[in-house]
């Protein structure tokens, strides 16, 4: 089981900064989840708003203007694989449909690290899957898929090569006969599991054995835990 920190460390740190992803990393992290936009003139930020103004109260919107425009506070998706050790993996949320190949081709051309990338949006990721053989790409889901049921996810995942499959921890919670059939599912394919956002000790013990990542906000006491119990 893999821990990844969720926009970094983010119960300690401010989410998907520079900041938050060295902690993450410097408190026993296997790596780390972040999300991505792509701005005017090409370059990758990270941001999970394409709107700053929640997390830096700045009425900006990355999507609509050049990079210089952005705060320095605002990594630069290339400054994190610069400050990343070869051997972590980092989950590449892409926010930006529009121009999820861009950002694919972006990131082959200046990543060292295992990449997964993923999104909510099926269709596009399907696609890049099929275009981008050799790299990992992941299925998010959330409530807008609530309807799905396990015909829909056979026809998802059977006759593709999707690396992995992101289900939120919420779905034991609302129905729990369901979260084990869909793990036990995607197990049979030979998918890995990927499973956000875990922050209790009890949700990491029930879910040894079947996630193969999990993704915190909670850093250091999941990787305490691990370490004292095993993974």
């Amino acid at each position: 089981m893999k821990i990844l920190g969720h926009r970094g460390y983010s119960e300690k740190y401010v989410e998907n900064t520079l900041e938050s992803f060295q902690k993450a990393i410097e408190y026993g992290a296997d790596g780390v989840e972040l999300d991505v936009y792509w701005t005017k003139d090409g370059e990758v930020v990270v941001t999970h708003d394409s709107n700053l103004k929640r997390v830096f109260n700045v009425d900006l919107d990355v999507r609509e203007v050049n990079s210089k425009k952005i705060p320095k506070n605002i990594p630069r998706l290339y400054e994190i694989f610069e400050i990343m050790l070869d051997d972590k993996i980092i989950n590449v949320e892409i926010k930006d449909a529009n121009n999820a190949e861009k950002i694919v081709q972006y990131v082959l051309k200046k990543r060292k690290q295992e990449i997964i990338f993923s999104s909510f949006e099926h269709d596009i990721i399907i696609k890049l899957s099929r275009i981008y053989g050799n790299e990992k790409f992941g299925l998010l889901f959330d409530e807008r898929h609530k309807n799905l049921n396990l015909n829909d996810l056979r026809d998802l995942f059977y006759k593709t090569n999707i690396f992995s499959a992101h289900i939120p921890i919420q779905l034991y919670y609302i129905d729990e006969k369901l979260f084990f059939e869909f793990l036990t599912f995607l197990k049979k394919l030979g998918k890995k599991i990927v499973i956000w956002t875990v922050n209790s000790e009890e949700e990491v013990e029930m879910l040894k054995g079947l996630a193969d990542y999990i993704i915190t906000d909670c850093v250091e006491k999941i990787v305490g835990y691990l370490k004292k119990t095993g993974r």
